[in-house]
């Protein structure tokens, strides 16, 4: 009963997490939309990307995404399906974005 005790909560808040948490990336920036009503909002461009990482979880079913930014500051991303596919697209955006090429698109494009 107390294994019963300690595991639930953690259970609950990680599936709550899921619900109330989602990630954005397109071409021009990286979105992470929390809170219940989704009304926390951050935003940060790929030409702040210093280096993204990943720490795969369940057998590689899902992980998280680590980004780092050019100011220190690390983003740390959790749970996310296709996290290595994720990765290698923020490190190749990051990677175009920082050199002085300037891409003027239509629209927003990404996952």
């Amino acid at each position: 009963m107390g294994f019963t005790l300690v595991w639930l909560p953690l259970t609950l808040a990680a599936v709550l997490r899921g619900f109330f948490l989602r990630y954005r990336f397109t071409n021009l920036r990286v979105t992470v939309i929390s809170g219940l009503t989704g009304q926390d909002r951050s935003d940060f461009s790929y030409k702040v990307v210093k280096d993204v990482q990943v720490v795969p979880r369940f057998i590689g079913e899902w992980g998280d995404v680590i980004i780092t930014l050019k100011d220190g500051t690390k983003v740390d991303l959790r749970s996310v399906p296709k996290f290595r596919e994720i990765a290698k697209y923020c490190l190749s955006m990051a990677e175009q974005k920082s050199g002085n090429e300037v891409e003027e698109s239509g629209g927003a494009k990404g996952f």
